[in-house]
């Protein structure tokens, strides 16, 4: 039945995102999204056994697991030989499936598919022992595992041994490294874990659940068991390699002066860690039967919504709020189609775009941020002293960004960005470690190189209110805007003499801000004399990511997305995709929000204000800008303000605000919406890790804030099922919810601005008191007009909001997509299961020579 389902929905979502990839993309119900070292109660610490008997690994999170990445942590082993190869003494680590309690079968783990890459991380810099990444039994003749003799598998054609795998559903495999169910790009396998000079290390490792590891199924529920507070547990492996052979014999006397053997042969599985983990389920987690109410929205309050989707559905009510994620101007168009439901947006529809008969309301939800996510470790550079090579691999924690150098990331202004041979940047820094401007705020990176990387963000391809927000804090920097302006990094007034003279890109120079979308303007292609049809262009060699999730789960998984590997064994020949960067080597930067960049486990970069400080988007940060926030011109809706002096204030803060039109609603409808906003703002604002808490990356929002969301509720369950002009008998907020700002971003308390006879908005909408000045509201802001003779308040149609209105015509097909690829019953999203497609369909099982 899953394998079933698993092949319609891959099939559906193939087909959803070839529509979606006009209109935005369609999220389903998902299970909870803890983040890493998120969940102390469930931290766990085992121990090894004989000669590994002082090694202790702890494992983050072991409950309310989904597709994350958990923190594993060591002391207590032998340094990992040397700092230079895997020779010896590092540890191996798998997901395995197995219901057996005491632990999995190696033919039930997910490992070997990183051999293709060659064995060791890098072939030819950072090299292991030939088996050491591979399923293979079988070493030659002067190294037997006299413990795997008796069960040893039949070899292949070839002579070669392997260890089968056995998925949980499905035909055993019995020969080679990796296959459907897993390959170098989709394994979560990692095959070398260093261990530092001090006895400790620490991995960020990938939990899958049967959507991204299908031959594990963990998370999946068994058919029939619908409403299942767990899915099928599975298991973490850690195999502790020391300096002997499982033959007794030292590495040293190994041909290649390393470890040779798999970690799955007899006598190193007999030294494993086993760790259990609980995933929270898939699929049928709400009532069969309950009625559903749709949402849809952008992503910033994605992860905040799936986790509250499980206990909604399990409440008193029953009630499935299924949630579609689009961009915000599809958010708009549905919010006054005439059939609003609820929708999540970073701004308000105005203008234009509201008929005079709606007067939609808004309430706060979720305070969280857009960030720039890095998964960066230590490389150190040809001059680089002693001390720093002894760092080499370990994870980097800080990255200071100025929005001047997020200009030159976003605009192909790096070599390494772009390309080396590109005419357009010729003469500029290859990448951000290499700018001395970096490096004035990066100390720390001062004899460190990363050549060929960090020339460029993972950036999302749709369009966006955070985008927009992004560009106007960059916009809004002097030395940002003179950078894009064309004035080299040295030679204005805000140049330093140790800068390099970088300039712009030409191809986005005097570029219009703030903007929707990330461009890629640079047309430069890169030929090849064995292939001059087909150039390297920047939509393989730096693609877009499908979204903000995508993006942070790439960076952590080292996966640039870049396909620069020609292949002409294919149909037609084509660029296939690269594998991950190698462990030790990678360097990715990556756009995404605070609270994905929490679930895969990234550091988040500090971003310079405009008071000059590195601010974190931590709870503190966030909540510093939202008090700066300021009336957007919409009552009850408040802007990012990028230009606040406020030095604890992080720039990119954003609120999301739920929106509908109350009297386009059945009263059951306002009554089922009411009740998701009073829960979003109470128990869904306790931080915690399990289902229908606040996932980490979100600040709980203020008091004030959250009282004007239940005013928001109480107007909505009041004015349901009524006509537009039927007087509200709640005395609570009407029209556009609470309408003041005392400037502190508080919103107003319960009941303030808002409230009156008709659900019109109180106070004037003509005054100038009533709105801020326009010089306080960012370019494309939503700005008061005179009221028209109707009483209803003609806003201005910003820039951001003009396009909204293409969309118009395809949000019930958004909307019957996400119900036809099963509604809420599959805890996934669709942009995520088209990533599955695509990579499915360019799995091959050869690894030709990468371009450079």
């Amino acid at each position: 039945m899953i394998a079933a389902l698993r092949r319609f929905v891959a099939t559906s979502a193939a087909v959803a995102v070839a529509l979606l990839s006009v209109i935005g993309t369609a999220v389903l119900v998902s299970a909870p999204s803890p983040a890493v070292a998120a969940d102390s109660a469930s931290k766990v610490t085992v121990s090894g056994q004989g000669p590994y008997a002082n090694l202790k690994v702890t494992v983050s999170q072991t409950r309310n697991l989904v597709n994350q990445v958990l923190k594993i942590t060591w002391k207590g082993a032998a340094p990992t030989t040397t700092d230079t190869t895997y020779a010896a003494n590092y540890l191996q680590i798998m997901q395995c499936w197995g219901d057996s309690k005491n632990g999995p079968d190696p033919d039930q783990c997910q490992f070997g598919g990183s051999s293709a890459g060659g064995p060791g991380p890098v072939a030819g810099q950072q090299g292991a022992g030939a088996y050491t990444n591979t399923r293979q039994l079988n070493y030659g003749s002067k190294l037997v595992d006299e413990a795997q003799k008796d069960k040893m598998p039949p070899p292949s054609s070839t002579g070669i041994s392997y260890v089968p795998f056995r998925p949980v559903a499905g035909k055993v495999i019995k020969f080679g490294n990796w296959n459907e169910f897993y390959d170098v790009n989709t394994t979560n396998e990692v095959s070398y874990a260093r261990t530092g000079p001090n006895g400790t290390g620490e991995v960020y490792f990938e939990a899958q659940t049967g959507l991204e590891a299908p031959g594990l199924g963990c998370g999946e529920v068994p058919a029939g068991k619908s409403g299942a507070t767990t899915g099928r547990k599975c298991w973490l492996v850690i195999v502790p390699r020391g300096d002997t052979e499982v033959d007794g014999s030292a590495y040293t006397s190994q041909p290649s002066g390393m470890l040779q053997s798999s970690p799955l042969s007899a006598s190193n599985w007999a030294q494993r860690l086993v760790v259990p983990l609980s995933f929270e389920p898939m699929g049928s987690f709400c009532p069969i039967g309950a009625d559903e109410r749709s949402t849809l929205g952008n992503e910033m309050v994605a992860e905040a919504i799936t986790r509250w989707q499980p206990t909604l559905c399990q409440s008193s009510s029953k009630t499935i709020y299924g949630y579609a994620q689009v961009t915000d101007d599809t958010a708009r168009a549905k919010l006054v189609s005439g059939t609003p439901g609820m929708v999540f947006l970073g701004r308000p529809a105005t203008g234009d775009q509201v008929p005079f008969d709606q007067k939609p309301v808004y309430a706060p939800v979720s305070l969280s941020g857009l960030t720039i996510g890095f998964f960066i470790e230590s490389q150190a550079g040809d001059a680089a002293p002693e001390g720093v090579r002894e760092s080499d691999g370990a994870r980097l924690t800080s990255l200071n960004l100025t929005p001047r150098l997020v200009a030159k990331l976003l605009t192909e202004s790096y070599p390494d960005g772009n390309s080396r041979f590109a005419k357009s940047t010729e003469g500029n820094p290859f990448n951000l470690g290499a700018d001395p401007e970096f490096v004035k705020y990066n100390p720390g990176y001062k004899d460190l190189a990363f050549p060929g990387r960090l020339g460029d963000v993972i950036v999302p391809e749709a369009l966006s209110d955070a985008a927009w927000d992004l560009w106007t804090w960059v916009g809004q920097d002097p030395a940002a805007r003179e950078f894009l302006n064309g004035t080299p990094d040295n030679e204005g007034r805000y140049g330093d003499p140790g800068f390099s003279g970088m300039k712009v890109n030409p191809n986005y120079q005097k570029m219009s801000l703030p903007r929707e979308e990330f461009p890629k303007s640079d047309p430069f292609c890169q030929k090849f004399t064995d292939h001059p049809d087909n150039p390297l262009c920047i939509q393989d060699k730096h693609p877009y990511a499908t979204d903000l999730h995508s993006a942070a789960r790439s960076a952590a998984r080292g996966d640039s997305l870049a396909r620069t590997s020609w292949d002409n064994t294919t149909t037609p020949p084509a660029y296939k995709k690269d594998p991950p960067q190698a462990a030790g080597k990678r360097a990715i930067l990556a756009l995404t929000d605070t609270a994905t960049a929490a679930r895969y486990g990234l550091v988040t970069a500090k971003l310079q204000n405009a008071a000059g400080r590195f601010v974190a988007p931590d709870s503190p940060g966030l909540l510093a800008a939202q008090a700066t926030m300021k009336p957007s011109g919409v009552s009850g809706v408040l802007s990012p303000d990028p230009a606040t002096k406020s030095p604890d204030a992080y720039p990119l803060t954003l609120l999301t605000y739920a929106a509908t039109v109350p009297e386009k609603l059945t009263k059951a409808e306002g009554q089922d919406y009411a009740a998701l906003l009073r829960y979003a703002v109470g128990n869904g604002q306790r931080p915690g890790v399990s289902s229908g808490s606040l996932p980490a990356g979100y600040a709980p929002l203020p008091a004030t804030v959250r009282a004007q969301t239940r005013a928001v509720a109480d107007a909505i369950a009041s004015r349901a099922g009524t006509s537009p002009s039927t007087p509200s008998t709640d005395g609570g907020t009407g029209g556009n919810g609470t309408g003041t700002s005392d400037g502190t971003g508080n919103g107003g308390a319960a009941g303030s601005g808002g409230a009156g006879t008709s659900g019109e908005p109180s106070g004037p909408t003509s005054s100038a008191a009533a709105s801020p000045s326009t010089s306080s509201i960012p370019s494309g802001s939503p700005s008061t007009a005179p009221a028209a003779a109707s009483g209803s308040p003609l806003l201005r149609t910003p820039d951001w909001a003009l396009g909204a209105v293409r969309y118009a015509l395809l949000i019930a097909l958004v909307t019957g997509i996400a119900a036809a690829i099963c509604g809420p019953v599959l805890p996934t999203v669709v942009p995520r299961l088209a990533a599955g497609v695509a990579a499915w369909r360019t799995r091959d099982k050869t690894s030709p020579k990468q371009e450079r």
